[in-house]
């Protein structure tokens, strides 16, 4: 695990009065670097893998249909539930976060945006670490 990374969803945790559950996902297996849930009936990481399969079909989408396009969210809403997906389209990674109904999109992905850049400079340099190693 990345160790820089359980603060984050920490940070989410706090923020969101209606989160629960949250995961840093490597799209191209579905696996989890990192996962934090409030519920623990909830699998973050058995529903991880389901997600890394929207957010590479999105993808492809997206390039077909709106050829230089990026996806910032990928959001599913059911009548308890909201689950937002913050696609990192330049890695092979997503920040996925489930909240209850009542949770405000608008909060939810301002705070989600507000955490990609620390995000992305974590998995960055992790991967480039590993790679000189």
């Amino acid at each position: 695990m990345i160790k820089k990374l359980p603060p984050l969803l920490e940070r989410l945790k706090k923020e969101l009065p209606g989160f629960l559950t949250a995961a840093v996902v490597n799209c191209d297996d579905g696996l989890t670097l990192t996962e934090l849930s409030l519920k623990p009936e909830i699998e973050a990481g058995a529903a991880a893998a389901y997600l890394s399969s929207i957010v590479k079909s999105n993808r492809k989408a997206i390039k077909l249909l709106a050829n230089n396009e990026i996806t910032d969210d990928i959001i599913v809403s059911t009548s308890q539930h909201h689950f937002i997906i913050r696609d990192l389209t330049n890695l092979p990674f997503f920040l996925f976060v489930m909240t209850d109904r009542n949770e405000w999109l608008g909060r939810t992905k301002m705070i989600m945006q507000s955490l990609e850049i620390e995000l992305i400079d974590i998995m960055i340099n992790t991967y480039q670490a590993k790679a000189t190693a």
